[in-house]
Formats: structure tokens, C-alpha cells, sequence
């Protein structure tokens, strides 16, 4: 997939052509003001498939973790006792 940067501006003035383009060929527009990227402009996913796009990327790691046999993720790092070593660690 392009990329194509338009200044805020210029998209205002022209912005029908600017959704024709993301639809059409698939670019990713980088909106531009004072040389900063401000937002983006992509293509969105597409039923059924994958399209290459950013809207595709998205999310693409969805329940792909796992975890070690034993290991709880809601679990906390650390005990409450650890807690109280940490919070005097910069009194020192």
C-alpha cells in the first residue's frame, strides 16, 4: 500500500477526490499541518479477506497468546509485602 501526504488545507478543498483515492487504489493518506502528521486516512477492511491495508492490521494478533502452564496473567507481579519494598526504595 502508498502513501500520500495532503496538507489539512488542500484535503478540505479537495476531499471527495482525496476518499476516491484511499477507495480506489488503496493508499494511506497522512493528513499534514504545519509538517506534522495530524491523522490518517485508510482504506477500510474488507469482508472476507485480507486487503493489506492498515484497517486489516488491526487487531491482527487477536487470540494469539498463550501462557505457560501455571502462569495466571490476573495474578499480581508482586506480593503486598513486596509492595511496601518497593515503595521505600527512593526514601533512601
Amino acid at each position: 500500500m502508498s502513501i500520500q501526504q495532503i496538507p489539512v488545507a488542500e484535503f478540505c478543498e479537495h476531499a471527495m477526490d482525496a476518499l476516491r483515492t484511499v477507495e480506489k487504489n488503496h493508499v494511506l493518506v497522512e493528513l499534514v499541518r504545519d509538517g506534522h502528521i495530524i491523522a490518517y486516512l485508510s482504506p477500510a477492511a474488507q469482508q472476507g479477506g485480507n486487503t493489506g491495508t492498515l484497517a486489516d492490521w488491526m487487531g491482527s494478533g487477536a487470540g494469539t497468546v498463550t501462557f505457560v502452564p501455571g502462569y495466571d496473567p490476573d495474578e499480581p507481579a508482586f506480593a503486598p509485602e513486596e509492595w511496601e519494598e518497593f515503595s521505600h526504595a527512593n526514601e533512601d
